[in-house]
């Protein structure tokens, strides 16, 4: 009785101690969960009051019919709470119609000369701040992925030591992060002229190495790109900067898709149009990206830029001659 006791003792030690080994195992896998089960397709989604009711109802039923994704950019300053209201009706967009859900964060001037307001993350009180209301964003909102900077080489150029400070500060948040939420992925967008030294009105500056910087902290890396972003003896190939996605996919290993991109119909005819949207599908099909986020589903109503001319529709709701091509080609991504 005294050896078989022992023999039982002995096999119910093995037992608890493998138990527990798969236990850390399974936790060790969910912390740093980091697959990617689907593709995502979608567009952001610019409205406002001087859109007709009418264009309005066909921006969110186009965005709601071909998107998987819903994504909620949004401008962040210090102490500036509009952004929390923001995030409300993207997320309960996302929610009431089953879309995955995306938080972007914007927290420089729109021609990317410098944050808005001037500060700095050399701040300690900014960068708490900021951490602050990040976490309480994922806490409420529950988003599936996070980009806590949009473009930010840009950042880097204008504020070298803010970006140095900033660096440091993504790292303790995203850990921070992950302790509410192991899986939501976590991530920043880069401009890809600028980081390939092709930017018109940067002085051909490569911002590789900002990249780098963060490199093994990102759970994605998105990128932004547009045709005109480039000098003007290149405007004519509206595929031109397509050709450095593949440049960017050999030189880094980690997941990545379009975080904005889009053609102005401004600046490019049709037929330049329906070309580009074929090529950057057909670049994120060859590349495995894991996301494509169009830069506007409609235009804005003002016509002062060729920013507000980047729709799929036009500024009434209409679709323009590329709309079918992206509807298509974005519902054969995730489906």
């Amino acid at each position: 009785m005294q050896i078989h006791y022992r023999q039982l003792m002995k096999f119910k030690w093995r037992i608890h101690v493998i138990l527990i080994i798969l236990g850390s195992l399974v936790f060790s896998c969910s912390i740093s969960d980091n697959n990617w089960y689907f593709k995502e397709g979608g567009t952001l989604l610019w409205i406002d009051g001087r859109h007709e009711d009418k264009a309005i109802k066909s921006a969110i039923h186009h965005t709601l019919e071909h998107s998987s994704i819903i994504v909620a950019q949004i401008s962040w300053s210090p102490n500036d709470t509009s952004f929390f209201k923001n995030t409300a009706w993207y997320s309960s967009l996302a929610k009431d119609h089953g879309k995955t859900f995306m938080i972007a964060i914007d927290w420089q001037k729109v021609d990317r000369s410098g944050t808005k307001g001037a500060w700095s993350f050399e701040d300690a009180k900014i960068a708490h701040l900021f951490k602050k209301d990040m976490l309480k964003l994922i806490e409420i909102y529950d988003p599936d992925f996070i980009n806590l900077g949009v473009e930010v080489n840009y950042y880097a150029m204008t504020s070298s030591e803010g970006f140095r400070a900033f660096a440091p500060l993504f790292r303790t948040l995203k850990k921070e992060i992950k302790q509410l939420n192991p899986k939501l992925k976590v991530g920043l967008s880069y401009q890809l002229e600028l980081l390939f030294g092709h930017h018109a009105g940067w002085n051909e500056s490569q911002t590789l190495v900002t990249l780098d910087n963060l490199l093994g902290d990102l759970d994605f890396l998105g990128i932004s790109t547009y045709p005109n972003m480039v000098s003007k003896k290149k405007h004519s190939d509206v595929s031109f900067s397509t050709n450095y996605l593949d440049s960017i996919s050999q030189t880094y290993a980690l997941p990545m898709g379009i975080s904005e991109t889009a053609v102005s119909s401004k600046l490019y005819d049709p037929d330049q149009r329906k070309i580009y949207v074929k090529s950057v599908f057909e670049k994120a099909n060859n590349l495995d990206f894991k996301f494509v986020i169009w830069g506007s589903i409609i235009d804005a109503v003002q016509d002062d830029s060729w920013s507000n001319k980047i729709g799929l529709l036009d500024k009434e709701g209409l679709p323009k001659k590329e709309f079918d091509i992206w509807r298509n080609e974005n519902e054969n991504l995730f489906r």
